[in-house]
């Protein structure tokens, strides 16, 4: 059983490796110039995901708002972040009062403005919650991002977009939270955000 898990362990390590090596740089640098723009420009960024992306949506909002929160800025300018995933009684009730392909796009109006921009996560590119979310979002004036592991029928409706993860679950899972880390590494101007324990020695 040891073995079996640390061969397991290393084909998991060596396909992540892979994922990553072969994330494009032009496009996930795209997605996350508008998602930091966006932040320091006091514009509000909503996160969507289904499943594990879901809880990554809720890690990536809690993690741009800490982040954007350093920038300062007025009350009444200060960026917003926020995972579409988080009221779980508001996603239920939409679910069940109109359709399960709806929890994201209903909650748009009462959130979104013209400029503001909407993540949207998925391994498949196909939910049709999300599909759905990223049109409405679109009409709205938002500006549509997409972290997918397959092109499926999101990349067509995102203003940019970027395919990683192999359309592997666990890979792309893992790689929607780095690319979230990422976001917030840029805004803090590029350095590492380390335990200061581990940093002091």
């Amino acid at each position: 059983m040891a073995a079996e898990a640390a061969a397991v362990v290393k084909s998991y390590v060596d396909d992540l490796t892979l994922a990553l090596a072969q994330m494009e740089a032009g496009s996930t640098a795209a997605v996350l110039e508008t998602l930091v723009v966006a932040i320091r420009e006091g514009r509000r960024v909503l996160v969507a995901g289904n499943g594990g992306s879901s809880t990554a949506a809720i890690h990536i909002a809690a993690d741009l708002m800490a982040a954007a929160a350093a920038l300062g800025g007025a009350r009444d300018t200060a960026p917003q972040a926020v995972a579409l995933t988080e009221n779980i009684a508001r996603v239920t009730a939409i679910a069940n009062d109109y359709s399960y392909d709806e929890i994201f796009s209903r909650q748009l109006p009462g959130w979104a403005r013209p400029g503001d921009v909407l993540l949207l996560l998925s391994v498949s590119a196909r939910s049709a919650n999300l599909v759905r979310a990223a049109e409405v979002g679109r009409d709205l004036g938002m500006t549509v991002l997409a972290a997918i592991g397959n092109p499926g029928e999101l990349a067509p409706l995102a203003h940019r977009h970027v395919v990683f993860g192999q359309a592997d679950y666990g890979l792309t899972e893992d790689l929607h939270v780095a690319l979230g880390h990422m976001a917030v590494r840029v805004l803090g101007g590029g350095d590492a955000c380390r335990y200061r324990a581990a940093v002091d020695g």
